[in-house]
């Protein structure tokens, strides 16, 4: 008579890059890239129960389509609490695109909504231009900016005080912003909030700029993990 085999899970956060191509991959289509990567690697994952199975996965944080990513987070959960967690990275590059990078994977220490703030880079194409107008508009005391609500409506919402840090660096080809803004369920700025703020203040000239997501933080402003 046989015994039946039970599993017992060990959750797993892998962290990854988002470059290049991959930030026109949407959120929807990442999920499904990364199930059939998964697929392809080997990783013996758990997959939920019911009437339509599927593999367990979830990222901590959906990144806006168009934004590069320096820190990803997706968790998942091997079916083998003995699994060697640092074999997966490895793995998942074997059969992953240049655009996305496994940096590495360990057991989450934090809860998803303990997430509380994100940091960005943004460089403007623009020969530092825009330097000082944007430098002068960052310090105003308020900030004013216009943002859909889930019902469609457009409320007014002021974006000085959301912002918890910035820098700006003026440079020979372009404009450098480093900025940390509330992330998460609780509360979430999205940079492109604040640029049209900025644009739509200084509408004469717009310079085409990138956005990467570089580090996701918790309530004490420590990287995520």
């Amino acid at each position: 008579m046989f015994s039946e085999r039970v599993f017992v899970l060990k959750s797993v956060r892998i962290i990854f890059t988002k470059k290049d191509n991959a930030r026109f991959v949407s959120h929807l289509d990442m999920n499904r890239l990364m199930i059939r990567l998964i697929r392809k690697s080997g990783i013996d994952i758990w997959y939920t129960e019911g009437f339509n199975p599927h593999p367990y996965i979830t990222f901590a944080l959906p990144l806006t389509l168009g934004f590069e990513s320096d820190y990803e987070i997706m968790d998942i959960k091997v079916l083998d609490d003995n699994y060697d967690i640092n074999e997966i990275p490895g793995k998942l590059n074997d059969v992953s695109p240049n655009c996305i990078r496994f940096v590495k994977a360990f057991e989450p220490k934090e809860k998803v909504n303990e997430i509380a703030f994100a940091t960005y880079d943004v460089v403007f194409d623009d020969k530092g231009e825009i330097f000082e107008k944007l430098t002068s508009f960052l310090s105003e005391p308020s900030i004013i900016a216009h943002k859909r609500t889930k019902k469609g409506d457009i409320k007014d919402i002021d974006l000085a005080p959301k912002i918890k840090s910035y820098r700006i660096e003026k440079m020979a080809d372009d404009t450098f912003l480093e900025i940390t803004l509330p992330a998460g369920s609780t509360d979430n700025v999205n940079p492109t909030l604040l640029l049209d703020a900025f644009y739509e203040k200084n509408p004469h000239k717009y310079f085409y700029y990138d956005i990467t997501r570089t580090d996701i933080l918790n309530s004490n402003l420590e990287k995520f993990s």
